[in-house]
């Protein structure tokens, strides 16, 4: 699969009210390659490197085990604990990420 898949993938999922708040710059590393977005307004808007450091990067062993975790067909605990995912950066925005292309790979965080 290739990374531009998992771009029309990830348009194609946002949810706008879960990134309510949130104005944040994102980068998806798999291999030697990234993707780079920033979340502001509940607004999605990919670019070929921001010229800020990403608020979060988020590294995945490869496109499919990127593609699985966001889309919720694999677990985002179990891909942590085998390697093949790893955050640097706020690591709590990994739940905001799910929540942001409505995967069930991670828990529901609590609402006050």
């Amino acid at each position: 699969m290739a990374l531009s898949a998992l771009q029309a993938h990830l348009e194609a999922t946002f949810h706008p009210p879960a990134s309510a708040g949130l104005d944040a710059t994102f980068r998806l590393a798999i291999g030697d390659e990234e993707l780079t977005f920033q979340v502001a307004d509940g607004e999605l808007n990919f670019a070929d490197g921001y010229e800020n450091s990403p608020d979060a990067t988020f590294f995945f062993e490869s496109v499919d085990i990127a593609w699985a975790l966001l889309s919720g067909q694999a677990n985002a605990f179990d891909a942590f604990m085998a390697g093949q995912f790893r955050a640097d950066g706020y690591l709590m925005w990994a739940f905001a990420l799910m929540a942001m292309f409505q995967s069930g790979s991670l828990p529901q965080t609590p609402v006050e």
